[in-house]
């Protein structure tokens, strides 16, 4: 017989028979513990024949559903079958307790009535709780047990009896009504559970999702960004010699001309890479104190000829102030907002300045009068690619990662970096940073005039040919003897055993070897722990902290001969 048919749904109806089933071991001993008590009390009053016959169909009643439940517990069955046999326990407990009321009611023993009517009253209040969340097993229970007491009254007749048996029988319409309620609220509750796993499914999906996107994104970048810098660093290399010849005048000019090409290409590609260094977490601040003032100056040398040539004034406030931060991510955070502020100003003009704040802070400003951000857009502008005013994607106008840097390295410093600004009027960018005292400042380093390396012997290694060459002719012109080879076994072969001064080694090459393992080679054959540059075009989040983590300075493609040449410097001294 199938109490419950198919159109109720079978996962809320198997939460709502391990609901019951939950219940079964406190609320079936507990009934057992009832009937003890019933029969105790009939005994001791009337010593009613046959009450323990009863007993004993009570404790079958109750043991053989609780030892089946024992048996399917854990397990995985049918919840319209269990539902079913849910209702047929319930109906054998509900008639073998009615029966009591029919059997061993008398109207001389009021406290015998008393006693039947408060027990079973009670046990009806304890399954509704019990059996709330499966309608149909409550009204097993209720519908057998109730209607039984109910007649047991109107059978001893008399006012009292009659109106307590309709009483009874309002009672069950009572207890029917909020089994319905309660089953209604336990099923929207188990419904609204399956809508929120649903939810998060959803949710881990689309999260799944975006970082696949952002997964490929990042190797569409690296890969990208490792093909194009090859080939530029190579070109970079080639003119920095061409650059040391002799040239007539037309030849320089040509000369210039592809240098600034290069230079604009390379200036994109490194806008690449500090997003990708971002993105790998390879970038840790080292704060130290520095003069704000000077930093100023440097920015204004570098930039302030981009403003003249849009014919924009570039003005610096000059301050006495000192900073404690790492100063090295501040440029590179004040070089984002000042190119991102002349890249989008038409007329008028810049102002870079300094404000001292009472709590020991600095708040470093740019000020421009450019077309301004909507403030709808201003939650927006610090997300990578996303730019105002340029829908056809102009490429002098950046990849739109600037801003997304400066907010970037901003957070890896701890530091807070606000805007505030009106379409048509301007913006102004602040970043605040931690004053420090000027008796411990540090001024950048001013630049030194060109090295030469005379008799310094630099192996290279590099599986690229026109990388080769290129970095070859380089450092013939600096002064130094060159070996260069496609792999550290070749590299191996060339030394003949002798320690070269420097090794310069790409960070990628063929047979999946890389420019780290080849140092750690080379270092173990010839027993020496040789000064190393890695240098590598690629921006690979992973290649980025494995490249990090090697015992050699890292430089990045396209290299810029001052770079190298400072690098090589410093490993010289």
């Amino acid at each position: 017989m199938r109490l419950f048919p198919r159109f109720r749904e079978e996962r809320i109806l198997r939460e709502e028979v391990a609901l019951v089933y939950k219940n079964y071991p406190v609320g079936i001993f507990g009934f057992f513990l009832v009937t003890v008590i019933a029969t105790a009390v009939l005994y001791i009053v009337s010593e009613p024949k046959g009450i323990f016959y009863w007993q004993a169909a009570c404790a079958a009643v109750s043991f053989v559903p609780l030892f089946r439940y024992w048996r399917i517990r854990n397990k995985k069955t049918d919840p319209y079958k269990e539902a079913t046999k849910q209702v047929w326990d319930f109906i054998f407990i509900g008639i073998v307790w009615g029966s009591m009321s029919l059997l061993y009611t008398e109207a001389d023993s009021t406290a015998v009535m008393v006693a039947i009517t408060a027990l079973s009253t009670g046990l009806a209040a304890a399954a509704l709780a019990m059996q709330s969340p499966c309608l149909p097993v409550f009204l097993a229970y209720a519908y057998t047990s109730l209607p039984a007491l109910a007649l047991s009254m109107f059978l001893l007749g008399g006012q009292v009896y009659i109106a307590m048996g309709i009483a009874g029988i309002l009672y069950l319409i009572t207890l029917t009504v909020f089994a319905y309620n309660l089953e209604l609220t336990v099923k929207n509750s188990i419904e609204l559970r399956f809508e929120n796993v649903e939810l998060i499914d959803q949710l881990q999906d689309a999260i799944t999702e975006t970082e696949e996107a952002n997964r490929a994104k990042s190797v569409f970048l690296a890969s990208a960004s490792h093909d194009l810098r090859q080939p530029l660093h190579a070109m970079g290399l080639f003119i920095e010699t061409l650059n040391g010849t002799k040239l007539d005048a037309y030849q320089q000019s040509v000369v210039k001309h592809v240098e600034s090409a290069s230079e604009a290409t390379r200036e994109m590609l490194n806008t690449l890479l500090d997003f990708s260094k971002l993105d790998a977490g390879v970038i840790e601040p080292k704060p130290r104190a520095f003069r704000v003032q000077t930093l100023f100056n440097k920015m204004e040398k570098e930039l302030a000829a981009t403003a003249d040539n849009k014919s924009l004034i570039y003005r610096t406030r000059d301050t006495k102030a000192a900073a404690y931060a790492d100063m090295s991510l501040v440029e590179l955070i004040l070089r984002n907002l000042i190119t991102n502020a002349i890249r989008y100003t038409e007329t008028g003009g810049l102002l870079i300045a300094c404000r001292q704040r009472e709590n020991q802070t600095l708040l470093i400003e740019v000020w421009d009068t450019g077309i301004g951000i909507p403030k709808e857009e201003q939650k927006n502008i610090f997300r990578e690619f996303h730019q105002l005013g340029n829908p056809e994607r102009d490429r002098q106008k950046g990849f739109g990662l600037g801003l997304a840097i400066a907010k970037g390295l901003s957070d890896t410093m701890e530091l807070k970096l606000t805007l505030h600004s009106k379409p048509e009027s301007g913006t102004v960018f602040r970043l605040t940073l931690p004053e420090a005292e000027i008796s411990v400042v540090e001024d950048i380093p001013k630049s030194e005039s060109p090295n030469r390396f005379n008799d310094k012997q630099v192996l290279i290694i590099d599986d690229d040919e026109s990388v080769r060459l290129g970095m070859r002719e380089l450092l013939l012109s600096w002064g130094c003897d060159c070996l260069i080879a496609e792999s550290a076994d070749d590299a191996l072969v060339l030394t003949d055993g002798k320690a070269p001064d420097l090794l310069i080694v790409d960070y990628r090459l063929r047979e999946e070897k890389t420019g780290r393992e080849a140092i750690e080679l080379l270092r173990n054959k010839l027993d020496e722990n040789l000064p190393a540059i890695i240098i590598t075009g690629d921006t690979a989040a992973d290649r980025l902290r494995e490249a990090q983590a090697s015992d050699a300075l890292l430089l990045h493609k396209p290299v810029s001969s001052t770079e190298l040449q400072r690098t090589m410097a410093s490993l010289f001294i």
